[in-house]
């Protein structure tokens, strides 16, 4: 589902129409409102697009798990080394690994390439340091929906879908900044612990 489409759907069923009565606190009703805050987490977080949970082996044999990056946020690139357009956004995608090396972000690249060994050396080539996963039977694209590359998603702290972008020119560095300090924002936010009877 689309961003535009997703948001259309929220509006539909979170929007009262004109004129209708509805209570403010309507939401409060919702059950997975209510069963979100039973357990104690945000309940906000119920109603947002969560991103599909997935769990692989990159390259270097790492396991890379989804639910396992809370805390931090995730950019997913999917390309292939057959892409033009992907080939040309790699000089951005090698300067934003370096420049977020020491931030609360996990980059995964994910390939749509069918030749292992071709892929892994043009990886090697290219010196594409981060988190790197071929995806030769789609199953992961499929999780999100992809049909055309280069597509990047972005996922904040909390494992919120926050940005869905196709394409060159993506304006993905200015998102990232955004959820960065979002992420280290409640980092700091977060309650302390002593280890001493927590």
């Amino acid at each position: 589902m689309h961003l535009l489409s997703a948001f259309t759907l929220s509006c539909v069923l979170m929007c009262p129409l004109a004129g209708a009565a509805q209570s403010s606190d309507s939401y409060k009703s919702d059950p997975k409102y209510v069963a979100a805050m039973a357990e104690g987490k945000n309940p906000s977080l119920s109603l947002a697009k969560m991103a599909p949970a997935f769990n692989v082996t990159a390259l270097d044999g790492s396991r890379f798990n989804l639910d396992e990056m809370g805390g931090k946020v995730v950019l997913i690139d999917f390309w292939a080394t057959w892409c033009g357009p992907c080939n040309r956004e790699l000089p951005h995608m090698k300067k934003l690994a370096q420049e977020f090396a020491n931030e609360p972000l996990v980059i995964i690249s994910v390939s749509w390439d069918s030749d292992e060994a071709k892929w892994k050396d043009f990886i090697a080539k290219n010196g594409m340091t981060w988190v790197q996963y071929r995806d030769a039977d789609h199953a992961l694209s499929n999780a999100f929906g992809i049909n055309a590359i280069p597509h990047y998603f972005t996922i904040d702290s909390d494992g919120v879908l926050t940005a869905e972008m196709l394409g060159e020119d993506s304006n993905v560095e200015g998102k990232l900044k955004k959820l960065i300090a979002k992420a280290k924002a409640a980092r700091e936010a977060a309650p302390k612990t002593t280890g001493i009877g927590d």
